[in-house]
């Protein structure tokens, strides 16, 4: 195996951590949500914290570094496809460090209760994957810029995503009054 093959295996397998991370995260909060009891629900913010800190973001900081290093090595000239990585990259990145990690430190000092949270969480967890899937199909189909179709369907999907995102943010505000009912724990006998 050629050093660029390491690499790029490297890159493909810390992607896929990436975006497995992400994706359970967002399925655990989705069932922590319809759960009958709020065990999973009030644990959600340390878990989600415990597994950025230490699956998430290592896996995303991997995925970039592999990914370089493989283009650098490959000799890979400017290429479009490759900037779109970047740029869900960065996106990733900036959304953790300014929005996740501060709104995590909330939670754990109890200024966001668990239902609120993990609203919140979904909804970054949407913009979050739909950047990314879009960025993984973009380097399947590798476009050669701007002005391809398949950028184009791109951009449809990140339209939609980051509206779903929104939707999801903002839906306790819009007259579901499921955030501010209490919830009960089950008792277990």
């Amino acid at each position: 195996m050629s050093h660029y093959s390491l690499l790029v295996s490297l890159h493909v397998a810390s992607v896929v951590v990436w975006l497995g991370a992400g994706t359970t995260l967002a399925f655990v909060t989705i069932y922590a949500r319809r759960a009958p009891d709020t065990l999973l629900l009030e644990q959600l913010g340390a878990l989600v914290r415990w597994m950025t800190v230490r699956v998430f973001a290592p896996a995303a900081l991997a995925a970039a570094s592999f990914g370089v290093a493989a283009a650098h090595v490959g000799h890979w000239p400017d290429v479009f496809f490759f900037h779109v990585g970047e740029g869900a990259f960065v996106f990733s990145f900036l959304l953790t460090v300014t929005v996740r990690m501060p709104l995590l430190r909330r939670a754990a000092r109890g200024t966001v209760a668990p239902r609120p949270l993990s609203r919140y969480l979904l909804a970054l967890a949407t913009a979050e994957l739909t950047v990314l899937y879009v960025a993984v199909a973009d380097m399947v189909a590798k476009p050669s810029g701007v002005h391809a179709s398949v950028v184009h369907y791109g951009v449809v999907i990140l339209v939609l995503g980051f509206v779903a995102s929104l939707t999801l943010a903002f839906w306790g505000h819009v007259g579901a009054p499921a955030d501010s009912q209490p919830q009960t724990r089950r008792e277990t006998a």
